[in-house]
């Protein structure tokens, strides 16, 4: 899949993180390991965990009303809020609609949408081909993650790694001789199903419905083949960054950022060795909020933003991979 030329404004991101932190020690302690093992490990010094008021639509709300301060723009204005999210506020129905609802979208279309921690950049690819093509004006992308609530407080797999976490941004339609509109000069998208097993929750789904007599934390908890998936983030990656510069028409030296999903400092510093990218441009946040999945590159993206590290005319590739498996990278040129 390859998508080139499509042209949007960026005119307001927000993040929204839990007040809770769990950093190495008391997680150590509560596992038994020790904080500099976990750090190595990880590459993670404390991780953001929602607190018992906290859920997929109130942590994306709180992202969402920063993204449109920003923007300047009415909530009614919205035509589109797409949530990407493997943690809605309920297995049915769809949580956007929720979230539409809290700021105040009262004439627009919502959905969920769930790629895993592939879902910020596919959410974005969505949205962007939406606007393209004429059927919304401005969408409100949204991610929100609390996988905290689906992990074993036993399993140091799992525990160790993620966090919680919600980005927007507001992307609406721009003219052709806008000097303020990005471009997608590129995209790729992927999914192997054989992979579905690396990381789940294997009960709970119409698969095998949680009334079959499992345990309650079977049903809500989830598993993970720690060092497939870290084969899967490496080999997937690098192919990512290779494909988007090659769609692109870029060379290795022409990338201003490359921005990964947040998975592992081990798989970022993989990425790093095995690309032709120079090192020092892959963004990297995992040491301060964990893995929160679907958020993580909008994190990230939003940070880079608001440090005024990314000029007009600089490409920034958004490299994501995560379960199901799935996989989806933007090759986005900044506007003026």
């Amino acid at each position: 899949m390859t998508t080139t030329g499509t042209r949007f404004l960026l005119r307001g991101m927000g993040t929204a993180l839990p007040d809770g932190r769990l950093d190495n020690e008391r997680l150590g302690e509560a596992l038994g390991m020790d904080p500099e093992s976990i750090f190595t490990r990880t590459g993670i010094v404390e991780r953001r965990i929602a607190g018992a008021g906290d859920t997929a639509s109130s942590l994306g709300a709180r992202a969402a009303r920063v993204a449109l301060e920003q923007a300047a723009i009415d909530p009614a204005e919205i035509d589109l809020v797409l949530l990407s999210t493997y943690t809605p506020d309920h297995w049915l129905c769809p949580t956007a609609p929720e979230l539409a609802r809290q700021i105040g979208a009262t004439r627009a279309g919502a959905f969920d949408l769930n790629a895993a921690c592939s879902g910020g950049t596919t959410a974005i690819l969505t949205a962007t081909s939406l606007v393209r093509a004429g059927a919304f004006r401005n969408a409100l992308v949204v991610t929100s993650d609390l996988t905290s609530r689906f992990v074993r407080p036993d399993d140091p797999k799992t525990r160790l790694v993620f966090g919680d976490g919600a980005a927007a941004m507001l992307l609406s339609a721009a003219r052709e001789d806008d000097p303020a509109a990005w471009t997608l000069a590129a995209s790729t998208m992927g999914a192997d199903g054989a992979g579905a097993d690396l990381f789940w929750v294997p009960h709970g789904g119409t698969a095998t419905p949680p009334l079959n007599g499992h345990r309650f934390e079977e049903v809500r908890t989830v598993e993970m083949d720690g060092r497939a998936v870290f084969r899967f983030g490496v080999e997937r990656g690098v192919a990512v960054v290779e494909e988007l510069c090659r769609r692109a028409g870029l060379t290795p030296d022409q990338v201003a950022w490359v921005i990964p999903h947040q998975a592992n400092l081990r798989i970022i510093a993989a990425l790093r060795e095995r690309c032709a990218v120079p090192p020092e441009r892959f963004v990297v946040n995992i040491d301060r909020y964990g893995n929160t999945a679907s958020s993580s590159i909008p994190l990230a993206l939003s940070e880079l933003l608001a440090a005024g590290k990314v000029r007009p005319g600089d490409t920034l590739l958004l490299v994501a991979f995560g379960a199901g498996l799935t996989w989806c990278g933007l090759a986005l040129r900044a506007g003026g």
